[in-house]
């Protein structure tokens, strides 16, 4: 894959002018059948020589011979396609996978760089509902993105567990004539409880709210009753959470919530009033954004407290200080997005330009039927379960009644079921653009057919299976597993895409990081799934002539799925 590039880098250059290293980095893949296997755009040449891209592709056609491993190049809307010799291209496809083994599609671009990636983040005393799940899985995959890429990966989940939600839970707990005694029974169901009669009684109890304003306060003083009473609340919060993400294959470095920087609030109002930046406004203190087209950023309200850009001033620091990042992105939908570019534009107005390394990765809403039959942002078709948990179980059973009707040999296998059932539910969040608002469509997401976890997941179950009956389950092949060879098996059109599609790894990777969106590897491993199916359909392995060449390409099909699969945070399951 690289040595084609290359050799269509220093034809094009040798004729154009342009450096190696510039032909090289815009040279694309073709997204239609027919038009060759790599493409050069010819566009950035126009201003230069003065012509129209359709017409300069067309003379470099006509004049430039094709180099070694190519049949032919021709000029079509301005690009240059190149054609490769499918034997050849086989064999360097795949020998660049075996020879790569686990790094291959792995690049350098992040080495030496670090980058932090603060997602999930939900907050405290409250139980996962099922539209964390979407920041969280993209959040999980473009971690997993960075780190393929070379870079040094720091993943923050930057916990809600400050605020006056806290004291609300406090005045409730304390309420309803609960103690330090009831702490070690205390479940995060009940702490849900505990905050839906808060908001019950506040609507007959309007002082509840400013009850709440003074426990959250005596909270921020250290009060010892309160400082026990928020670290039980928050630790049996922890607890739910970990074994939600245990289950969804999420791990973080750090859970630093806001109260970490609770201590390091007042720094960060000294070095704002230190840069003239705070203004006071009816009581409260805020830095003026009128000219850059935002509303005030509200810093400290009128009674002293402080509020989340605050906080998230505070965590930038300390993040730059820790971390010394190339990169630090906020993983958080799209409803945050003026919150952010406040955020940045403070830190700028402070004198950080590292201000520009910060990005936002908003995404859309989930949204789900509700029984009238409109979309919105609420419960799933699960019944009344909108909590993740429940979704997450109520998939599972799902799965495993149609487990149950086709494969008996697998029936009633819980944690094969929650596999499948995680599988299905991520690959049904980020097989969409991270922009864009997804309807969560419960049968078709768990559906085997289609574009779905499941119908994915298979793909790879039957490469495993094709391996497991030939004995080859736990071979590694290696490069001299490739003497003798016939290259020329693969030129068949089933196996001629698959490679094909085998050798957009490396790109698929890069263009999902350049993107901060999962979405193109989620596309692609449903393209290469599409691809093994239509391959097995038409090619018998096991058995035939060409055993041993389909066997190959089987195994770099099996490795180049479930690394994609992997890289998505779906399972990569060995059977069905």
């Amino acid at each position: 894959m690289t040595t084609f590039k290359k050799a269509i880098a220093t034809l094009v250059a040798s004729a154009t002018g342009l450096t190696e290293e510039a032909v090289e980095s815009v040279i694309t893949l073709p997204q239609h059948e027919g038009q060759g296997d790599f493409s050069f755009p010819c566009f950035p040449l126009a201003k230069t020589l003065r012509k129209a891209p359709a017409a300069i592709a067309l003379e470099l056609a006509q004049s430039l011979a094709p180099p070694a491993g190519f049949v032919k190049i021709e000029a079509l809307n301005g690009y240059l396609n190149f054609f490769v010799d499918k034997s050849e291209f086989s064999s360097q496809v795949i020998s660049e996978i075996i020879e790569s083994g686990s790094d291959y599609g792995h690049s350098l671009i992040g080495n030496g760089k670090r980058a932090v990636l603060d997602f999930s983040s939900p907050n405290m005393g409250k139980e996962l509902v099922f539209h964390h799940l979407r920041g969280t899985m993209i959040g999980n995959s473009l971690s997993k993105i960075f780190r393929k890429c070379g870079y040094d990966v720091v993943r923050i989940n930057h916990l809600g567990d400050w605020g006056t939600s806290y004291g609300k839970l406090i005045v409730m707990f304390l309420r309803e004539g609960l103690n330090e005694s009831d702490l070690p029974g205390l479940t995060l169901e009940r702490l849900n409880a505990l905050y839906k009669a808060f908001d019950a009684a506040s609507k007959q109890d309007p002082d509840l709210e400013n009850a709440a304003r003074r426990a959250f306060t005596r909270l921020e003083s250290n009060d010892p009753l309160y400082r026990k009473l928020w670290a039980s609340f928050r630790e049996v919060t922890l607890q739910e959470l970990r074994r939600l993400y245990t289950i969804l294959n999420v791990e973080f470095d750090a859970y630093v919530g806001e109260a970490f920087f609770s201590d390091r609030l007042e720094n960060i109002l000294d070095l704002l009033k230190s840069k003239k930046l705070l203004v006071e406004s009816q009581g409260a203190e805020v830095v003026e954004l009128s000219e850059f087209g935002m509303p005030p950023a509200l810093i400290r309200k009128s009674d002293g407290s402080t509020l989340y850009i605050t906080r998230d001033l505070a965590a930038a620091l300390y993040r730059q200080e820790e971390y010394s990042f190339d990169h630090c992105l906020y993983v958080v939908d799209n409803g945050q997005s003026l919150h952010f570019q406040q955020l940045f534009k403070v830190l700028e107005l402070m004198g950080y330009s590292w201000n520009t390394l910060c990005e936002h990765v908003p995404f859309g809403l989930v949204l789900n039927k509700s029984e009238e039959g409109n979309w919105e942002k609420g419960k799933t078709r699960t019944g009344q379960a909108s909590l993740l948990k429940d979704v997450l179980d109520a998939a599972r059973e799902k799965i495993l009644t149609i487990m149950a009707e086709k494969n008996p040999e697998v029936a009633g296998n819980q944690e094969l079921a929650t596999r499948i059932a995680v599988g299905a539910l991520v690959f049904s969040e980020l097989k969409n653009r991270r922009l864009h608002d997804i309807r969560f469509e419960w049968d078709q997401a768990l559906s085997f057919e289609g574009d779905s976890g499941p119908y994915v997941q298979n793909a790879h179950v039957r490469l495993c299976s094709i391996l497991r009956k030939t004995g080859l389950d736990a071979k590694v092949w290696k490069s001299s597993d490739l003497k003798d060879i016939r290259w020329t098996v693969y030129e068949d059109a089933s196996s001629a895409a698959l490679i094909d599609l085998l050798a957009q790894y490396p790109d698929k990777v890069l263009t999902a990081l350049e993107a901060r969106d999962p979405c193109p590897l989620a596309q692609y491993s449903l393209s290469i799934a599409d691809a093994v199916h239509r391959f097995l359909h038409s090619s018998r392995v096991i058995g035939s002539p060409e055993e041993r060449e389909r066997l190959l390409l089987v195994y770099s099909a099996k490795s180049v799925l479930a690394s994609s699969l992997e890289l998505i945070g779906v399972p990569a399951i060995e059977s069905m």
